[in-house]
């Protein structure tokens, strides 16, 4: 994050229950099935995405009298208590942060067995929708890069590693600030890894976005705040290059290719300073990358 900165400155009837009551995990094939219905206090006014870690609407809040966005999450996240009550502390430790980059967390509460985080409401396109739509240049990216540091930064000294930083969980607003989301799925950095709760495996899946893993949360291993500075250095170089540093047919080429490979440079269009942010920031070693504590001040003056 300092290379960036320094760069910078250069049950009952079926048809009668409503839909969350009857199978949560099923409004992922049929999302729609919730519009108009109320969820506690949220009214569900539409769908805003849907992936891994639960459907998203938008809804009013009643009591309130505001927009906000809801999370209903998966049955399969929360069945186990342990990781329930683990998801339930990260979300309530993330709801506490408070920078411009981070999505504010309003609510983690419970309806009938449907567990949800409802969060604020952010106007705009997701980075992934960005690049969708061409190149993005160079100063840009940086800006992206840099408002998305920030929020890491703070969330580290709060203790929480993200763990899935890619372009669909980075949102850009029409007056330029970046919102980072989806704290939900973060876990707290213990002082001993032995004694902690993991979301590292589970079941054979490894939580990520496999483009974007480090090569530690590749292996499965415990991640620490360099991971998500690494898959951060991943989503520069796609913003750069417009294509990933490691890609391949399946998930397990593409973990191939993180742990083995080393990606070319990012294109003409980096300046040369930019592109050594990127190329440090995607070294497989921890201790190597630009995300080292102590480590990037000395390399950007040597």
């Amino acid at each position: 994050m300092e290379l960036l900165l320094k760069y910078h400155d250069i049950s009952g009837d079926f048809i009668q229950t409503p839909a969350f009551e009857v199978a949560p995990d099923l409004l992922a094939g049929d999302p729609d099935a919730l519009i108009g219905q109320r969820l506690g206090a949220y009214r569900i006014d539409a769908v805003l995405g849907a992936g891994g870690m639960g459907v998203v609407y938008l809804a009013y809040d009643e009591r309130l009298e505001r927009k906000g966005a809801l999370k209903l999450l998966p049955r399969s996240l929360v069945a186990n208590e342990a990781q329930l009550q683990l998801l339930q502390r990260e979300a309530r430790t993330a709801s506490a942060l408070n920078h411009p980059n981070i999505v504010t967390i309003h609510e983690i509460g419970e309806v009938d067995s449907t567990h949800f985080i409802a969060t604020e409401f952010i106007e705009g396109p997701t980075l992934r929708e960005r690049m969708a739509k061409g190149s993005i240049a160079p100063d840009e990216a940086l800006e992206i890069a840099i408002q998305v540091a920030g929020a890491l930064c703070i969330a580290h000294r709060a203790g929480i590693v993200h763990r899935d930083i890619k372009p669909e969980n980075i949102m850009l607003r029409p007056d330029g600030y970046v919102k980072v989301l989806d704290f939900g799925i973060a876990k707290l950095m213990q002082p001993n890894p032995s004694t902690s709760l993991e979301l590292t495996a589970r079941d054979g899946l490894i939580v990520g976005t496999t483009r974007y893993m480090s090569p530690e949360q590749a292996r499965g291993e415990t991640v620490d705040a360099r991971s998500d500075l690494w898959s951060l250095g991943a989503v520069l170089y796609e913003m750069l290059a417009d294509s990933p540093p490691f890609d391949g047919k399946t998930p397990s080429d593409v973990m191939a290719s993180i742990l083995l490979n080393a990606p070319e440079p990012p294109g003409q269009r980096a300046p040369p300073a930019l592109q050594n942010v990127v190329e440090k920031s995607l070294r497989k070693d921890p201790a190597e990358s630009a995300c080292q504590e102590g480590g990037p001040q000395a390399r950007i003056n040597s």
